[in-house]
């Protein structure tokens, strides 16, 4: 019954900050059904071909991510990924990231730790590419007479700059952080009850699986999430573009508001599917600080947002259902409990 609550608060917070947008920058359900209406065809199929494109990244990135002897094959970690990143996208607060977890411990065997350890890592680097990304328009931004007003670009560039760096060294020490909290629950004394002495366990796995990532896959991880973001900038700004954003919003206006979009939308407090929060930001980019009229904004981020949730539940749909039929892999915990040694070589599909 919580969680059902949960979810319908989510999906009324979602829907009454999408209504409050719509009344106050004067668009309508016709409007964005006008928006939607306008693209072309070809350029939907080629929006989903980049998005099928970040899909197979994301899948490769954990995949390199992952040890070798726990490692899925790529169509499995392909189908997970895209069920996971379902999960993520619809579940409110970012609730649905413990999918990628459970999905791989099910579906592929991967010791929790394990999975674990990779989705942050991941999520590390994804931070510190948007950072970087972001912070690259903003310099970008900063020349351009148009933005002149915009005089706080530079420093904001710069510390997107800081915060980049920052993240990339928690993906190569996530261990500290996880260490640090292993100092606080030991300083309550929480290891002095049963469950607490079984949490500081998982923690200390959870530690020897993010010192495991120093060990040479890292730098294929950040090599691997560099096309995948610049696939997921260009899907952005191809729909934008085709909606009817001004000729002058090129890659670079296109990538600002974009990514101010995704910052929102990683909100703790969004709603489902991250409607409102992801307009909001989008809004605040193009029309905010780009200068973009408010109801074009607004009419183009919902119907850029909606295309992507279409992709989103259609391939996550089909990949729950491919999961579904997928034949069972070796669980390498069990094994190591009774003493088996796992198989050094990848599993395959």
């Amino acid at each position: 019954m919580k969680w059902t609550l949960r979810v319908l608060l989510s999906i009324s917070i979602a829907g009454l900050l999408l209504v409050l947008l719509m009344v106050w920058g004067g668009v309508s359900p016709r409007d964005v059904f006008a928006t939607l209406r306008s693209l072309p065809p070809g350029v939907f199929v080629l929006a989903l071909g980049l998005h099928v494109f970040t899909y197979c990244m994301r899948a490769l990135r954990f995949r390199v991510l992952i040890p070798r002897r726990f490692r899925p094959g790529f169509r499995r970690t392909l189908t997970i990924a895209a069920a996971h990143n379902m999960a993520s996208y619809l579940l409110p607060a970012k609730t649905g990231e413990a999918s990628f977890v459970l999905y791989m411990r099910i579906h592929a065997s991967v010791p929790g730790s394990v999975g674990l350890a990779a989705l942050l890592v991941a999520r590390f680097l994804d931070a510190a590419i948007l950072c970087l990304a972001l912070s690259s328009t903003c310099f970008y931004l900063a020349g351009e007479p148009r933005f002149a007003a915009l005089t706080w670009l530079g420093t904001a560039g710069g510390l997107l700059v800081a915060a980049a760096g920052l993240f990339l060294v928690l993906s190569l020490r996530g261990d500290l952080i996880v260490r640090a909290v292993q100092a606080m629950l030991r300083w309550i004394r929480l290891h002095h009850f049963r469950r607490g002495e079984a949490l500081l366990l998982k923690a200390n796995n959870l530690v020897e699986a993010l010192r495991s990532e120093r060990n040479g896959r890292l730098g294929l991880g950040l090599l691997t999430s560099v096309p995948m973001w610049c696939s997921v900038f260009g899907f952005y700004a191809l729909l934008a573009r085709a909606m009817g954003m001004p000729d002058w919003v090129k890659i670079p206006e296109a990538t600002f508001g974009a990514a101010l979009g995704m910052l929102f939308n990683l909100l703790p407090v969004n709603g489902a599917a991250g409607m409102g929060t992801q307009e909001l930001g989008w809004v605040a980019g193009f029309h905010r600080f780009l200068g973009v009229d408010s109801e074009l904004a607004l009419s183009t981020g919902i119907g850029v947002h909606l295309v992507q949730l279409f992709n989103i539940v259609a391939m996550g749909f089909l990949a729950h259902l491919a999961m579904g039929a997928m034949p069972r892999v070796r669980d390498f915990e069990e094994e190591a409990q009774r003493g088996v040694d796992p198989d050094p070589e990848p599993l395959t599909d």
